[in-house]
């Protein structure tokens, strides 16, 4: 998971004068007006940054990745705190279905990779090997493990400096917006 925390910043005054009419404007706001044109510029912010990693997830070579590109996911915190670009399933959202029809994490597993595992045999006892005629042999089946891509490692540098470029015009819209709505010139 990439988090981006919240960022405080002043809004620039292209539009206003020393700040007056902003402040004054702000005032008018309640609390949930507020909160939703924060969101609205996170939203806005980081479907840029969802943008450059669903593109590096297509750069990084794992099979079916335009299939896979949807399980990437943007949640903005509904308390206005920030957004996390993340793979990890939740609901129906991040799950690939195989050719089984069964939902499995692809992405996440492709994010992190996947530890080797040997299924045990059932007459084993639960070892892996068992002494065959003075040899050792294996008898458990290996279900193979999944290299880590890391397609996400260098999206939190670049989202943090889309951040820092953008979220103050994005804001700004956001507010003007709604603004806009109150019936606000």
């Amino acid at each position: 998971c990439q988090a981006f925390p919240a960022r405080t910043t002043s809004v620039p005054d292209s539009r206003w004068g020393k700040g007056k009419e902003w402040n004054e404007l702000l005032q008018c706001f309640n609390k949930r007006d507020l909160k939703a044109s924060l969101k609205g510029a996170y939203r806005k912010t980081g479907n840029e940054i969802l943008t450059i990693a669903r593109q590096r997830l297509m750069s990084s070579g794992i099979a079916h990745a335009s299939k896979l590109k949807k399980g990437i996911r943007l949640r903005v915190y509904p308390r206005g705190g920030g957004f996390m670009i993340t793979v990890k399933p939740h609901g129906k959202q991040g799950y690939h279905v195989n050719r089984f029809g069964l939902e499995k994490p692809v992405l996440m597993w492709a994010e992190e990779g996947t530890k080797e595992r040997i299924i045990r045999h059932l007459m084993s006892d639960g070892k892996h090997v068992v002494r065959i005629e003075g040899r050792y042999r294996r008898v458990g089946a290996f279900t193979g493990k999944m290299p880590a891509y890391h397609f996400l490692d260098g999206v939190y540098e670049q989202g943090v400096q889309i951040l820092n470029r953008d979220i103050p015009s994005n804001l700004e819209d956001s507010v003007m917006r709604k603004a806009g709505r109150l019936g606000w010139t």
